[in-house]
């Protein structure tokens, strides 16, 4: 009854995350499974033991989290964007994550000189440009500005800020150069620091010797053997992400899976090669197995210590550590109950992984595994003793095809959610890199780390076999990753869809209903194929006659707008900046345009060559079905223009010039024209900054009496122009020009124009100060309503053209607001249930 009992327990920690918003739904659920549970014990389903068990688990994990937030809760890091650097002092209290060129700490701060800076609170500590490193364990102080951590909100995007606030991160801040930071000692009361200084050490020597082992394949041996992940390229990750494989760049249950499965096996055949006589005085203490599961315990513990003992590590440890107990009692057919038992472990110490993917991936996975071998087991298909090599080569290979296929299967929605993709290839994959990793590149690497740490060698021993093995299977990832089909995105599945598909999925593994017909298990099996074809089509259906979208995205310091007119045209303007480790176009545009069924794009606009606005187009020209692609005509001799040129000569796409006169779209509903640059004869191929803003491409949507200007960064000089052109018509909705800057106020156009809406695209305390307060008092003095992407998140107008009404929407107003307070207001959980609703159907 165990597992039963830790899903429960789970169901309860979901209902408790959710308390504060929903206390009086809540409230009814709990009573409406009381009641289920007195029925359903009153019928003789359950015994009055079980039900009362499942009860208390459902109740106790509500109040589980409840107390857990309750106790973990504390004064939050005020957000000032004009805040001074602070003095602070604290703990670094985890392992610290190295990238070229910087490192990244958590640190536990105790102490501030900023009397409105509460303490203790953890703060996520970038350094840049370091002048020495850092171990966990140590005090520092450091000067820095910090604030709570944010991100980009977007509808159904990634939430940077949750994520960290996950981790139990309060704040983040970041310092450059030499001596930014002062490592004072060691933190007051780590009685373990002589041990965690062991093993930074250890992972520093493994760190310095891996320079000899050229990238990529470095950045893959650290990642496999100390856990270090900030040296891979993220081209590297997106080839693991496309072909399946990316599981194995982190360390995680199949990494120590496969150490334990590899020392275990040695271990044991060890024993059995031993003399009869040896081995029979070794039985009376030990029979192999047992002895095997114990020592198998050094090698995985070792790597968990050696890869950080970070909390996806750990937990994956508890799960092998677990499965060798059952070793060890001789039940290995209690898996199901041992990883009940780690799971509920896990959770019981850190709540609020229930909502980490590495979580909920490794769980799904390992849980369906062992549910399809007790299935097989009960099947008796194994093949008989006297089965040649062949047939048991056949018989192997059968089973891990449908293995992987069920893994596959039900990590499904998960990826689908987190990712956009569906990594179709890893069914095949993953049959020939998890050998090749585990049994060849992992043990190798494995063990020339354990050499430079037993030596303390500055030489990694056999860097060139590493480096050839690494870089061989680097480039197999990438050509399976550049076949035609491998790339399969799709829109991230609604949380309904997925309880169902989970729901008949586990009614099919587990038999449940035991009496069920043939007819009702076709139609179980039929409902989960409907489900996941209609995720892997995800077809769009947002495509209305009479309904013209437009959504701006926040991405950001950057500019980046999507415009959904009726018969399906679609048009991309801008898509974010580009940076070392993300990519707005990968990260924010293309995840939006998935989620709207929306792989074909009949325009794509670069307003001009700045990295703000046109760093992530080159992602979405190399992933997307793109008809036309407009500029200024202005190049750019930039890696981020460089990028943008590559993907073109990729499509066979040519880049055409939108200037001033030009009708870019027209049909019964709507035309698009081009208001700027002018027409030029010898259009520059470079400039500063303040001309290519003035070239920005200006376009104009009209919808019958209805006008969107889309301004990119013209300034003052090009306003100017359009006031002596003579367009000066009222505008509906209007992106300010330049983010909100002061250059770009231009108060007689904008008396003229005197948009009903004007939507400013800026990132949360960015270093221009953009938007600008005279600019923003500007637009109130005509009465526009503004909104920002920087507070509001993205901003989307939908307009009926038959109504001839304009609405606007945020992703702001989908925030849960707390209703559980000490006077309850039911409206606000009214609200939120709406709330809830749009987030799961976004239309």
């Amino acid at each position: 009854m165990l597992p039963s009992l830790t899903i429960t327990f789970i169901l309860g920690l979901a209902l408790g995350s959710y308390l504060i918003f929903f206390p009086l739904s809540i409230a009814i659920l709990l009573a409406g499974f009381t009641v289920t549970g007195v029925l359903v014990e009153q019928r003789g389903l359950l015994t009055s033991r079980q039900s009362s068990l499942l009860l208390a688990c459902l109740f106790g994990g509500c109040l589980y989290w409840t107390v857990f937030a309750w106790f973990s809760s504390h004064a939050p890091v005020p957000d000032h964007p004009d805040a001074l650097p602070a003095v602070l002092v604290g703990t670094i209290v985890e392992s610290v994550h190295h990238a070229p060129g910087r490192v990244t700490a958590l640190v536990q701060v105790t102490a501030s000189d900023d009397p409105d800076v509460p303490t203790p609170f953890h703060l996520r500590l970038t350094w840049r440009d370091p002048d020495g490193d850092l171990q966990r364990g140590q005090q520092i102080r450091v000067r820095a500005r910090v604030h709570p951590p944010s991100g980009t909100m977007n509808p159904k995007g990634f939430d940077y800020a949750a994520y960290l606030d996950a981790q139990g991160v309060d704040a983040v801040g970041s310092v450059s150069g030499s001596r930014a930071i002062e490592v004072l000692g060691v933190g007051q009361g780590l009685l373990s620091y002589p041990f965690s200084s062991r093993i930074e050490t250890w992972r520093s020597r493994v760190r310095t010797a891996a320079e000899s082992v050229p990238e990529p394949a470095r950045g893959l041996f650290l990642s496999l053997t100390i856990g270090e992940q900030g040296f891979l390229s993220p081209e590297v990750r997106e080839w693991f992400m496309t072909t399946g494989t990316v599981h194995i760049l982190s360390i995680s249950g199949s990494h120590l899976g496969l150490i334990a499965l590899l020392s275990f096996a040695l271990v044991r055949r060890a024993c059995l090669l031993l003399p009869s006589m040896i081995l029979l005085g070794l039985s009376r203490w030990l029979i192999p197995s047992r002895l095997a599961a114990v020592v198998t315990l050094v090698p995985v513990l070792g790597y968990t210590l050696l890869a950080g003992a970070e909390t996806a590590t750990i937990r994956s440890a508890i799960m092998i550590v677990v499965g060798l107990w059952t070793i060890w009692l001789g039940a290995p057919h209690y898996l199901i109950h041992a990883l009940a038992a780690a799971a509920g472990l896990t959770i019981l110490v850190h709540p609020s992984a229930l909502y980490d993917i590495s979580f909920q991936l490794s769980y799904v996975s390992v849980w369906v595994l062992a549910l399809a071998v007790q299935r097989e087991a009960r099947s008796d298909e194994l093949p008989p003793p006297s089965a040649s090599v062949a047939g048991r080569t056949v018989y192997w290979l059968r089973e891990s095809v449908r293995l992987t296929a069920w893994v596959t299967l039900a990590t499904l929605p998960l990826v689908a959610c987190y990712f956009n993709q569906v990594s179709w290839m890893g069914l095949f994959a993953n049959l020939l890199v998890v050998p090749f990793v585990g049994f060849i590149l992992l043990p190798i690497s494995f063990l020339s780390a354990v050499w430079v740490i037993a030596t303390q060698s500055s030489t990694l021993p056999g860097a060139d076999l590493i480096a050839g093995l690494g870089q061989g299977l680097i480039a197999a990832t990438q050509w399976l990753a550049d076949l035609p089909g491998a790339e399969w995105f799709v829109a991230a599945p609604t949380v309904p869809t997925m309880a169902l598909f989970y729901l008949l999925g586990w009614a099919m593994l587990t038999g449940w209903p035991a009496q069920a017909s043939p007819l009702l298990r076709g139609a179980m099996a039929a409902g989960i194929g409907g489900i996941v074809i209609w995720w892997l089509c995800s077809p769009r259906l947002f495509s209305w006659e009479g309904q013209v979208r437009v959504t701006f995205l926040d991405v950001g310091q950057g500019d980046s707008a999507v415009i959904e007119l009726p018969h399906g045209t679609v048009l991309l303007i801008d898509g974010g900046a580009t940076y070392e480790r993300f990519d707005m176009g990968r990260g924010v545009v293309a995840p939006f345009l998935w989620n709207r069924g929306i792989r074909r794009i009949d325009h794509v606009i670069g307003t001009h060559p700045q990295l703000d606005h046109v760093g992530g187009l080159a992602w979405i020209l190399a992933h997307f079905q793109v008809e036309k692609f407009w500029t200024n005509g202005v190049t750019r001799n930039e890696e981020f223009w460089r990028r943008i040129e590559r993907a073109l000569a990729h499509r066979h796409l040519q880049a055409r010039v939108a200037e001033k006169g030009r009708l870019m779209v027209e049909n019964a509903d709507c035309r698009i024209d081009v208001l700027n640059p002018p027409p030029r004869r010898d259009p520059p191929t470079s400039g500063k900054q303040a001309s290519l803003n003035n070239l920005s491409v200006v376009s104009e949507l009209i919808c019958g009496d209805q006008r969107m200007l889309f301004t990119g960064d013209i300034e003052r000089e090009t306003l100017a122009r359009l006031v002596q052109s003579g367009h000066l018509v009222h505008l509906n909705l209007l992106k300010v020009p330049h983010h909100g800057a002061q250059s770009s106020l231009e108060r007689e156009w904008l008396n003229a124009v005197r948009p009903d809406v004007a939507v400013v695209s800026a990132g949360r305390r960015n270093p221009y100060g953009h938007p600008a307060g005279e600019v923003l008092a500007a637009y109130e003095s005509v009465q526009s309503q503004i909104r920002r992407t920087d507070q509001d998140g993205a901003v989307w107008a939908d307009l009926d053209l038959v109504r001839r009404h304009l609405s606007v929407h945020s992703t702001r107003e989908w925030q849960l607001q707390r209703a559980l307070t000490p006077s309850p207001d039911w409206s606000i959980e009214q609200d939120n249930v709406q709330r809830l609703w749009r987030r799961w159907n976004w239309e």
